[in-house]
C-alpha cells in the first residue's frame, strides 16, 4: 500500500527478520493443535515415496477436502473453459461468483509446488478471496509438472488471464478492477504472467495479491536453513519441485535464474514498472527470506506494495482459515489492499 520514500514509511522496514528467525520463533496456540492433528492425520494416508505423481495428487486432494466441509458459502461456481495458447488444450476453470459480486476480476492461482494442487484442493482459498473481495475469482487449474514444465504450467495462467481479459471487454460483470492472485507457486505464476504480458506489450493485471510466494531458487536462505523441516514445507520438497518444473540444474544460464521461473532476478526497471503488489508471508515458512528479500527489491526500485507477514503459521496457512484466526484476518487484509487499489 506504500511505495518506497512514501509518507508512510517503507513496509518491509518494519519486518524484524532477525527476530523472527530466532529460536523463539515458535508455533501459535492455534497453529500447534492444528499441527498435531494434521500430523495424525497424514500419518493414516498411504505412503507416497514411491507413488508416481498423478498417483500423490489423488491423495493429496483427498487429504485437502478435510477442510472442505465447511466451504464458504458463494452465490455460484461455474466450470467455464479458457482458449490454450498456441493450440494447447483448453484451460479448465472454476468462475467463482459471491453474493452481490462487483465488476471486475480475481484470476487465482492455486499453490502444491507446480506438481500439486487443483481447483478442488484449493477451492477454500478461492472462494475465500471471492467473499472477501466481493469480485469473481477465475481459479485456474493449469497443467502440472513434471508432465508438463515450464512454460506449459504459465502458458495456461497466461491464458487464463487473456479469458478474463476478454469477458472485461464483453460483459458488465467483468469491467472493473482485474487482478491476479496465487499462493506458493501459484504466485510465483501470477508474478510471472504479469512480467511476461508486460515483456510482450499486452495489459496486465490491475495488481497482484500473493501468498508465500515462490521468488527465488536459493535453497540456502536463512528461512530455509531455520524452517526447513519439521514445519510442513521442506527444502527437500522444494528443490525436487523446482526440478520439476525448471529441469536443468543450477549451471550458468540455467533456466531457473530467468526472471519469469524466479522473478527475484528481474531488473529493477522491471520491478518499477509492476502495478502495486501485495505479499502475505508466513513466520514459520522456508519461503519467509523469499517474500522479505523480494520486498526489498520492490522497495528499491520504488514500486508500490505491502507486506505482511503472519507469525506462528506455517507455510499454506491461508488454506486452514476454517480453524485459523489469523488466517481469517489475513483475507482481510488482502481484501483491504483490493480495495484500496481497486480505482
Amino acid at each position: 500500500m506504500t511505495a518506497q520514500g512514501s509518507p508512510q514509511g517503507s513496509p518491509v522496514a518494519k519486518i524484524d527478520l532477525d527476530r523472527l528467525l530466532s529460536p523463539q520463533a515458535a508455533r501459535s496456540e492455534e497453529m500447534e493443535a492444528l499441527w498435531r492433528f494434521l500430523q495424525a492425520e497424514d500419518a493414516k494416508l498411504p505412503d507416497q515415496s514411491r507413488m508416481a505423481p498423478h498417483e500423490q495428487r489423488l491423495v493429496r486432494d483427498q487429504a485437502a477436502r478435510r477442510f472442505d466441509g465447511d466451504l464458504e458459502p458463494v452465490e455460484s461456481v461455474e466450470r467455464v473453459h479458457a482458449p490454450g495458447l498456441g493450440g494447447a488444450p483448453d484451460v479448465v476453470c472454476d468462475l467463482v461468483t459471491p453474493a452481490d459480486a462487483r465488476p471486475g476480476c480475481v484470476v487465482y492461482l492455486h499453490g502444491g509446488g507446480w506438481t500439486f494442487g487443483s481447483i478442488v484442493s484449493h477451492a477454500r482459498v478461492s472462494r475465500a478471496l471471492a467473499n472477501e473481495t466481493k469480485t469473481r475469482v477465475l481459479a485456474v487449474d493449469y497443467r502440472l509438472a513434471p508432465e508438463n514444465p515450464y512454460p506449459a504450467p504459465l502458458d495456461d495462467c497466461v491464458a487464463a488471464w487473456r479469458y478474463a481479459l476478454k469477458r472485461a471487454g464483453a460483459e458488465a460483470g467483468f469491467d472493473g478492477p482485474l487482478a491476479i492472485a496465487g499462493d506458493s507457486a501459484g504466485a510465483n505464476l501470477g508474478l510471472a504472467t504479469i512480467l511476461r504480458e508486460g515483456e510482450a506489450g499486452r495489459r496486465r493485471p490491475d495488481m497482484g495479491l500473493f501468498f508465500y510466494g515462490v521468488w527465488n531458487c536459493d535453497f540456502d536462505t536463512p528461512s530455509y536453513r531455520r524452517f526447513g523441516s519439521g514445519h510442513g514445507l521442506t527444502r527437500a520438497s522444494m528443490e525436487k519441485f523446482l526440478d520439476h518444473y525448471a529441469p536443468g540444474g543450477d549451471g550458468p544460464g540455467a533456466l531457473r535464474f530467468e526472471p519469469f521461473v524466479s522473478p527475484t532476478f528481474a531488473s529493477e526497471a522491471t520491478l518499477a514498472r509492476l502495478p502495486p503488489i501485495y505479499l502475505s508471508a508466513a513466520g514459520l515458512d522456508p519461503l519467509l527470506c523469499d517474500s522479505v528479500e523480494f520486498a526489498r527489491k520492490l522497495d528499491a526500485a520504488g514500486a508500490v506494495y505491502d507486506i505482511n507477514v503472519h507469525e506462528g503459521l506455517h507455510h499454506g496457512f491461508m488454506q486452514l482459515s476454517a480453524r485459523l484466526g489469523e488466517a481469517r484476518r489475513a483475507y482481510g487484509l488482502v481484501g483491504d489492499f483490493f480495495r484500496a487499489h481497486a480505482g
